[in-house]
């Protein structure tokens, strides 16, 4: 697929958040903000004049179930005040709105008539906000919204909005403008493309904001990419899930609780050296590479089972330390974190990767070590199918990480670099299926997603080793937003692209 000739980097963009006092004229139209600069939201920070458009020919969008949190609709209702309403989109919410929204090219989505193609980018401002820029944005994210906006083949609009922290509830007016966004939505897009990092919100704001897209995927509306993709794709059962691939380990395990961990790992790591991964973390905090300290290995799996004062030798991937400690106590620690039975542990890590339970995405992986991870991990970059660049990420000497935390070195390929070639080839076979290891067949591929490969005996075997689609960052790759546009309305739209001759990238 060649690029679309739109720049990516375009900034036709009036915001309403920029600056304490923020002026914006249209015509004889006038929207003044006197707020704090970016602060969370409250009840005294809202004083918007602004002619708003007639609602009162609006048609009603009823969302099932119960949108945010434990609170019914109705509750929030009555404990809020006037200006939610299920149904309606209403002036006050509008007031809210213009708080939330920066306008993308010509459009503006709170003025103008209900577009019949309109696909925003939504963020999240939270209680984390260290990837926003001084505008209180991602820096990929208005790239992407213009180049949706400046797509030619199939004219699309779009704007940015924000999902605002609610604070357990306590912040209101965040609660009332989370609504009302979820309401103008429903009502004026057909497609969203998603743009929160994990962290951001609270963990209580993040199922509302999560809740809120499962509502309006119900709704019809084409979430790019949906928690529920995100989450089973990005869980560390998910190399479980395909191992039968191409890409996959045959010899992975997953263990949902203490129990299981117990017994498979002291089966697993009698035969071979280990790599144990938590569900949870980043950049390699719990990812262990474990191997028995006097490595005297057995011939085949399960012919025995390791006791608990077996040595190891343990390093975590975080930043290539080492640690030595019993099979014992690295089971403790696991399980129950620091204790009296856990040894001394120098890890900045706590453990206690059980903690929670499967209903808290807790679980530990179990893979077979690849001892061609000195030489780094393989990234491949897809935008939906396509795969659009190739990055080696290798540790610093003597090191097994590949984070950049560590000193790993990275260095990009093309697509179609022939030393990847053999890696290309297994992917063609793989990407149609993969949707279907995972029982999502029915749903596209994730608009922007990552696989982290891992050098098997040959430099023709390459094995996933992460699948990342919760929110990859692309600051260093704003070339491809114009793919990312002509995906994410492709997906949305299959037959405006199949009359253009062309073809959907949904799976």
């Amino acid at each position: 697929m060649s690029a679309p000739s739109a720049s990516p980097t375009t900034n036709n963009v009036r915001n309403y958040m920029n600056d304490n006092n923020v002026c914006y004229n249209d015509g004889d139209k006038s929207l003044h903000l006197d707020l704090p600069n970016l602060a969370p939201l409250t009840e005294t920070s809202i004083s918007i004049p602004i002619e708003h458009k007639d609602m009162s020919e609006s048609t009603s969008v009823l969302l099932s179930g119960e949108p945010m949190g434990n609170e019914t609709l109705e509750h929030q209702i009555e404990q809020y005040g006037e200006g939610i309403q299920e149904d309606l989109v209403t002036e006050s919410d509008y007031e809210l709105l213009q708080r939330i929204t920066t306008i993308v090219g010509d459009y503006h989505p709170l003025e103008h008539e209900k577009p019949e193609k309109f696909i925003p980018v939504l963020e999240a401002r939270g209680v984390h906000d260290n990837d926003k820029d001084e505008f209180g944005h991602r820096r990929d994210t208005l790239p992407i919204a213009n180049s949706l906006d400046q797509y030619s083949e199939i004219k699309t609009h779009s704007a940015v909005f924000q999902f605002l922290e609610e604070s357990d509830g306590e912040n209101k007016v965040a609660v009332k403008s989370n609504l009302a966004l979820k309401r103008f939505l429903a009502m004026n897009a057909q497609g969203i493309i998603v743009r929160n990092n994990p962290g951001t919100l609270s963990a209580l704001s993040q199922k509302n904001f999560d809740d809120m897209l499962r509502e309006l995927a119900d709704a019809g509306l084409m979430i790019m990419t949906h928690p529920d993709v995100m989450s089973t794709l990005g869980a560390k059962d998910s190399l479980v899930k395909i191992k039968h691939l191409k890409c996959g380990l045959q010899d992975t395990y997953v263990y949902y609780d203490p129990e299981e961990f117990m017994k498979g790992f002291r089966k697993t790591i009698a035969f071979q050296p280990r790599v144990i991964k938590q569900n949870r973390g980043s950049q390699g905090e719990g990812i262990w590479i474990v191997k028995l300290k006097d490595g005297n290995y057995c011939d085949k799996y399960g012919e025995t089972t390791v006791s608990l004062d077996t040595e190891l030798v343990l390093m975590e991937a975080w930043d290539n330390h080492i640690e030595h400690h019993t099979v014992g106590e690295f089971i403790e620690f696991c399980i129950h974190g620091r204790s009296e039975y856990s040894g001394e542990w120098t890890s900045t890590g706590v453990g206690r990767y059980f903690d929670g339970g499967i209903a808290a995405g807790s679980m530990m992986v179990d893979q077979r070590f690849l001892p061609r991870i000195t030489e780094g991990e393989v990234r491949c970059l897809f935008v939906g199918s396509e795969l659009v660049e190739i990055v080696h990420k290798k540790p610093r000497e003597g090191g097994l990480s590949a984070t950049l935390a560590s000193g790993a070195i990275y260095t990009k390929y093309s697509p179609d670099d022939k030393k990847f070639a053999k890696l290309v080839e297994h992917l063609k076979e793989d990407i149609p299926r993969i949707m279907d290891a995972f029982d999502m067949a029915d749903r596209p591929l994730p608009l922007l997603w990552t696989a982290d490969y891992i050098y098997g005996d040959t430099d023709d075997e390459l094995y996933v080793g992460e699948i990342n689609c919760s929110c990859p960052g692309i600051t260093q790759q704003l070339d491809i937003v114009p793919i990312i546009a002509k995906v994410a309305i492709e997906t949305v739209f299959p037959e405006g692209a199949s009359s253009n001759g062309e073809s959907s990238d949904e799976q």
